[in-house]
């Protein structure tokens, strides 16, 4: 079917009408946008996504090229949306048939969008020993081009140990290598516990240690470890007014195993792809934001071995004060 032209001339000094079609919803916010009379405002605008503040939660619209992300809809044509007038606080309106932004005159029709699921798949199959040494592949593509910056280094680390992670790698090897031993020990709340100084921690619209905690959730749902649910749910509980608002919401859905497509791939292809499309996933993966991809990385890699021996060790060793430049 067509999708509705993306532009119409409205009246003068008067905003032109955008619209846009939905192209994919995800399963976790699709009911509540089918229900009438949801209202949101504004909360960030960029050329590729707009956020809304939906509820206690945060609603994504994004181009399809972004891929699936748990809490949004992705649309066409992929016009900037920081062009087109877009303001935070204005008003987001939903009557179930189309999402609007009547102070900028876009608007996005619902009814020809397909379902997404965000729901980590499971892969089964393998062994542990089969698990580490395809995640030990993924971390050594990783670390050859890890940024200087962010958790780049503790990729660097991890995988040569000998490299300085940084005051911001050492906390983080740290604190990964308690919930490491504790999940290993099947003591969920102890892992939880372990697990809260990461929530918040570094820069950025996504702190690098959510962005790890999300990947270490992906790994163990990846791979059906037996505490993935709780622990998630258990870190989701403690995220609320922790940490931004976009980071927030990844580790609410991460909390009910909902990931962003570009994680299931990357997940996927650690544990099942051929050498060459291992590589695109991991160069792929580190291409997301400036760092994202390389903190969401070292959860990963870490969660799809985290019963492997020596797993922990290696995180204390990159932990360790004297190991580390400062």
């Amino acid at each position: 079917m067509k999708a509705p032209e993306p532009m119409t001339t409205a009246a003068a000094g008067a905003f032109p009408l955008r619209r846009f079609a939905a192209t994919r919803i995800s399963q976790s916010i699709g009911s509540r946008l089918r229900m009438p009379g949801g209202e949101g405002t504004i909360e960030g605008v960029y050329r590729s996504v707009v956020n809304i503040r939906w509820g206690e939660g945060l609603l994504t619209v994004a181009h399809e090229g972004m891929g699936g992300v748990p809490n949004g809809i992705l649309v066409d044509p992929p016009i900037a949306f920081d062009q087109i007038g877009l303001v935070l606080g204005m008003r987001a309106q939903c009557d179930g048939t189309a999402l609007r932004v009547p102070g900028a005159s876009m608007v996005v029709f619902l009814a020809a969008a397909a379902s997404w699921s965000p729901a980590m798949p499971v892969v089964r199959g393998l062994t542990m020993a089969g698990r580490s040494e395809r995640a030990e592949q993924a971390l050594k593509l990783a670390a050859e081009q890890a940024p200087p910056v962010g958790l780049g280094p503790l990729l660097v680390g991890l995988m040569d140990g000998r490299t300085s992670v940084g005051s911001l790698g050492r906390a983080s090897a740290r604190s990964l290598a308690k919930v490491v031993e504790a999940l290993a020990e099947g003591q969920d709340e102890r892992a939880i516990s372990a697990a809260l100084p990461l929530i918040g921690l570094g820069p950025g619209a996504t702190p690098s240690g959510d962005d790890l905690l999300v990947g270490l959730a992906a790994g163990l749902a990846v791979t059906d470890h037996p505490l993935a649910p709780v622990f998630a749910a258990g870190v989701a509980r403690n995220a609320r007014g922790s940490t931004t608002s976009v980071a927030e919401s990844y580790l609410l859905h991460a909390g009910r195993l909902e990931f962003s497509e570009h994680v299931h791939a990357a997940a996927v292809a650690v544990l099942t792809g051929p050498e060459a499309e291992l590589g695109r996933a991991v160069t792929a993966a580190m291409a997301w934001g400036a760092t994202s991809g390389a903190d969401l990385l070292v959860g990963l890699l870490v969660g799809i071995q985290s019963s492997a021996p020596g797993v922990a060790g290696r995180l204390r060793a990159c932990g360790d004060e004297g190991n580390v430049a400062t």
